[in-house]
């Protein structure tokens, strides 16, 4: 029961993911909810955190909580003409290309979890000279 729930949870935030990027482009989403897309995926790849990755378990889960919660209120915020627009391209998106979802949740957190552990590397060396 809780892996249907939570399988269903992580498709509607791909979905609404893709609907935030087709949105992104589209000339009839307002600029604020353009920022907060932006600011959203920034935050998302930043090694900067609310609560720091060091604090054991919730340096992550503010991760899962904090994304998911951001990208499901700025879907919601979109013009009825833009959700549809968007909507319908996520949903040709998803049927299309995501057959596992949970797989391509994992792998975009892998694929960021890189990201962030190279960029942790590159400061490290900056700052340490190693």
């Amino acid at each position: 029961m809780v892996l249907s729930i939570l399988k269903r949870r992580f498709a509607a935030l791909g979905r609404d993911t893709v609907m935030l990027w087709h949105a992104f482009w589209h000339p009839a989403t307002p600029g604020g909810l353009k920022l907060a897309t932006a600011l959203a995926g920034l935050y998302l790849i930043s090694p900067f955190d609310l609560i720091p990755i060091v604090v054991p378990v919730l340096g992550v889960v503010d991760d899962l909580i904090i994304v998911p919660l951001m990208v499901s209120q700025i879907s919601k915020r979109l013009p009825e003409p833009v959700r549809a627009s968007a909507g319908a391209k996520a949903d040709r998106f998803m049927r299309r290309w995501v057959k596992r979802p949970l797989l391509l949740i994992f792998l975009i957190l892998l694929g960021l979890l890189a990201i962030w552990a190279v960029l942790l590397f590159l400061l490290f060396r900056l700052l340490f000279g190693g």
